[in-house]
C-alpha cells in the first residue's frame, strides 16, 4: 500500500461509482473502508443488509495483490461471485463442487494475478494458505464473511474456523476484515481472539444501528398448528415479492412446503439433508423468481442479496435473539 490513505479512498469511491453505481458509501461503510484501507484489522458487526460485502469487494479493487475472502455456505460463495462478476469485478470460488479442471484453471488465474476476490471455506483456507505462500501469491486482504460463524461453529462442527489464524500466518499475516450482521460482546471478543486481530496493537471495531427502520416485527400467538398455518397463509397471501419460512427441523420445512405447494404457491424447501443439486436448484429458482416461498433451516438466505423478499416468518422460535435477528433481517 504505497498510495497516501486519501488518494486511497479516493480510488474506493471511483470503483464504487464504476462497479456498484453509488456515487457515496453508506456513513458505516465509509468507516469501515477507511480501517481496511489503513492497513488495520478491523471487525464490522453491521445489521443485515447493510452492504457489508462492499467493505470487502471494493478495498480488494484498491489493494495490491488477492484478496481472500472465507465465506461459509457454497451457495453464498456462488451468489456473491456471481453478483461481482456481473459488476466486472475478477473474482472466483475454489470449493468442493467443482471438478479438478475448473480448479486448476482459478488456481492458474490466482498464480497470473488476474483475479482480485478468491473466495473458499475455511475448509480450503487450511489447505490452501500454504500452496498460495509456496506460489508467492500476494495477499493484500483477508476477509471474512458471517464471522459469527467463527464462535457459533468452530468449536464443534466446523473446527477449521478456529484455524484461521494459522492460515493468516502462512499468507504472510494479511490484515483481516471480520463481518458479521450480529454478534453479542461475548462474540466479537472470541471472534477477536481467534483471528488475534491487531496481534499486540491497535484493531478497529465498528458496530452500526441495528435498527431496520424499514421492517415491521410482529408476534402471533396461536393455540393450534392449524391455527399457526391459517395465520401463516394470511402473511404470505397478499404480499408482492418473496417469503422465507424458517423452521427447525427438515422434516418440518419438507411438511410446509408442500401444505404451501397446495394452497398455491410455487414453494420449495431448502436444508442440508438435500443433495448439493437439489439446493443449487432451489436457490437459483428463488433468486431467479420462479418461487414466491422457500421454506428452510437456519442457513438459508445467509449474505444472499435479493432486494424483493417481504415477508419472513419463523414457523416457532429460533434458539436466540441473535438468530431471530439475522434471519428477519433478511426480508
Amino acid at each position: 500500500m504505497t498510495k497516501p490513505l486519501p488518494v486511497r479512498l479516493a480510488l474506493a469511491r471511483t470503483a464504487l461509482l464504476r462497479h456498484f453505481g453509488f456515487p457515496e458509501f453508506r456513513p458505516a461503510q465509509r468507516r469501515v473502508i477507511q480501517s481496511v484501507l489503513a492497513g488495520r484489522d478491523t471487525l464490522a458487526v453491521l445489521p443485515t443488509g447493510g452492504g457489508k460485502s462492499v467493505c470487502f469487494q471494493v478495498p480488494a479493487l484498491v489493494l495490491d495483490g488477492l484478496t481472500v475472502v472465507v465465506s461459509p455456505l457454497l451457495s453464498l460463495m456462488q451468489d456473491q461471485v456471481e453478483a461481482a462478476q456481473r459488476r466486472g469485478i475478477a473474482a472466483a470460488a475454489l470449493n468442493s463442487a467443482q471438478e479438478a479442471e475448473e480448479q486448476r484453471a482459478v488456481l492458474d488465474a490466482v498464480r497470473a494475478g488476474e483475479l482480485k476476490l478468491l473466495y473458499v471455506s475455511p475448509e480450503r483456507l487450511e489447505r490452501l494458505a500454504g500452496r498460495l505462500a509456496a506460489l508467492g501469491v500476494q495477499v493484500g486482504l483477508l476477509a471474512v464473511d458471517e464471522a459469527h460463524c467463527i464462535s457459533e461453529w468452530g468449536h464443534d462442527f466446523r473446527p477449521s474456523y478456529r484455524l484461521l489464524l494459522a492460515a493468516r500466518i502462512r499468507l504472510g499475516r494479511p490484515p483481516v476484515v471480520a463481518l458479521t450482521g450480529s454478534a453479542t460482546p461475548e462474540v466479537r471478543r472470541d471472534i477477536a481472539a481467534s483471528l488475534r486481530l491487531g496481534g499486540a496493537g491497535r484493531w478497529d471495531l465498528h458496530l452500526d444501528s441495528f435498527d431496520r427502520a424499514n421492517l415491521w416485527f410482529g408476534v402471533e400467538r396461536v393455540q393450534t398448528d392449524r391455527d399457526r398455518f391459517r395465520i401463516l397463509l394470511s402473511n404470505l397471501a397478499p404480499r408482492e415479492g418473496t417469503a422465507i419460512v424458517y423452521a427447525p427441523t427438515r422434516r418440518i420445512t419438507e411438511g410446509l412446503a408442500r401444505s404451501i405447494h397446495y394452497a398455491g404457491f410455487r414453494c420449495a424447501a431448502y436444508h442440508a439433508g438435500l443433495d448439493r443439486g437439489r439446493r443449487e436448484e432451489v436457490l437459483h429458482r428463488f433468486l431467479s423468481g420462479g418461487l414466491d416461498v422457500v421454506t428452510a433451516t437456519s442457513a438459508f438466505g445467509m449474505g444472499i442479496d435479493k432486494p424483493d423478499v417481504r415477508v419472513v416468518v419463523h414457523w416457532m422460535t429460533p434458539p436466540t435473539p441473535e438468530s431471530y435477528y439475522q434471519e428477519a433481517g433478511r426480508a
